[in-house]
């Protein structure tokens, strides 16, 4: 827990995590936790609307998989329910369009998997504020 939040922290972050891919999803809360940091995460759109923690989360761990889960769309449905926290999306091919609409539809980063270095955590802790 070199960068992450130690457990004496009086709050840990909460980051909401959706990927249909359950074995990347529960990798990734590993490795969120393994940092401190608090861990929501959903196999869809409709459970991640409906979760708890959405007003709280200070970060967005988004995946992408069209048709049946598009990050950007879910990302605006977020945003409609006043998730106001940075996002990050997932994609199996980031192309240049896809890219561009990340941006437009305000995505903080967006990484290409397979994820082989720190990238995720890094851009996740500069999310919740931890440098």
């Amino acid at each position: 827990m070199a960068r992450g939040f130690g457990v004496m922290a009086e709050a840990r972050p909460w980051v909401v995590v959706v990927n249909d891919d359950a074995a990347v999803r529960e990798a990734i809360c590993f490795v969120l936790r393994l940092e401190g940091l608090e861990v929501c995460a959903h196999a869809d759109a409709a459970s991640a609307l409906a979760c708890p923690q959405l007003p709280a989360a200070r970060c967005l761990v988004l995946g992408d998989h069209p048709p049946a889960q598009d990050g950007c769309e879910l990302l605006r449905l977020l945003r409609a329910r006043n998730a106001t926290a940075p996002a990050i999306l997932l994609a199996g091919r980031v192309t240049p369009v896809l890219r561009a609409r990340a941006g437009v539809a305000g995505m903080a980063v967006v990484l290409e998997k397979p994820l082989l270095d720190d990238a995720l955590v890094e851009a996740v802790l500069a999310a919740v504020g931890h440098t």
